[in-house]
């Protein structure tokens, strides 16, 4: 569990946190004017995903039982259409929905900017390093976020698909961070939870499919890229035949960010 120390000094970290509604309520309560949240889509691809995250971190988590703990199927149905009713209410009522950028944007001290391909990301953060010069410096008391949402997933696909790639751009990050004497907060929702499949060989996946339960995604920071650029587009995704030297995501991250877990709902 991350503690709010964590918002009071200028150490890059990258929330190692799925939950696009944890994120965002953690941007909003915790930054300090002048902060700035670079969201890597566009605008209707962030209204979409947020409204699906809302619903997702709705549903119940997977539950499994056990010998001495079985789960009572019959009395789980019993409470399903009242627990149903009252989770549209609280996904219809959710305050990051109310509306979403109406919200965000009249929050005067936190500027909202989307960016919807790598090189629009990068070009933005060239562009906060040259104004830096007229943002007023953070004293010790009051600590301004560079808060950058999906940057890591807005690479997949691209040439810049790799340790190479992602280093400079993290790079890029940290730098104009510091020009404007902001705490840089990087963030990955795009995995988190997902409703469970139907699993013909596995009962108990049958049921959670029915119930509606969600199950955790593994983490993108625990996927491997290859070391160096690669010249054909997407060549060292998941490709089974690719032979170069392969690195996590997660140690290219850690050279530049220390990563930090908040607590999700």
């Amino acid at each position: 569990m991350a503690d709010r120390t964590i918002w009071s000094n200028w150490e890059p970290i990258v929330l190692e946190t799925t939950s696009l509604t944890t994120v965002l309520d953690a941007l909003i309560n915790n930054h300090s004017a002048p902060s700035t949240l670079i969201v890597c889509s566009t605008k209707d691809e962030f209204i979409s995903a947020l409204s699906d995250a809302v619903a997702l971190d709705s549903l119940p988590s997977q539950r499994r039982g056990t010998s001495a703990n079985p789960i009572d199927i019959d009395m789980t149905d019993a409470d399903d259409s009242t627990n149903e009713d009252a989770r549209r209410q609280k996904v219809a009522e959710h305050p990051l929905l109310q509306p979403t950028l109406h919200m965000l944007t009249s929050i005067s001290d936190l500027k909202l900017a989307f960016c919807p391909s790598t090189p629009h990301t990068l070009a933005y953060l060239s562009l906060l390093s040259v104004k830096a010069a007229d943002t007023t410096r953070a004293t010790a008391i009051s600590v301004p976020i560079l808060a950058i949402l999906n940057p890591i997933a807005q690479h997949e696909g691209t040439h810049s698909w790799s340790a190479q790639g992602l280093s400079k751009f993290l790079a890029a990050a940290v730098s104009t961070a510091h020009a404007l004497g902001a705490k840089l907060v990087v963030a990955e929702c795009k995995a988190g939870i997902r409703p469970v499949l139907p699993d013909e060989d596995d009962l108990w996946a049958q049921v959670d499919a029915e119930k509606g339960l969600r199950r955790e995604e593994p983490s993108l920071w625990d996927e491997e890229v290859a070391i160096t650029n690669v010249k054909a587009k997407g060549a060292a995704n998941r490709d089974l035949g690719w032979k170069g030297r392969m690195v996590k995501l997660r140690t290219v991250a850690e050279k530049w960010c220390r990563f930090v877990r908040l607590p999700e709902d």
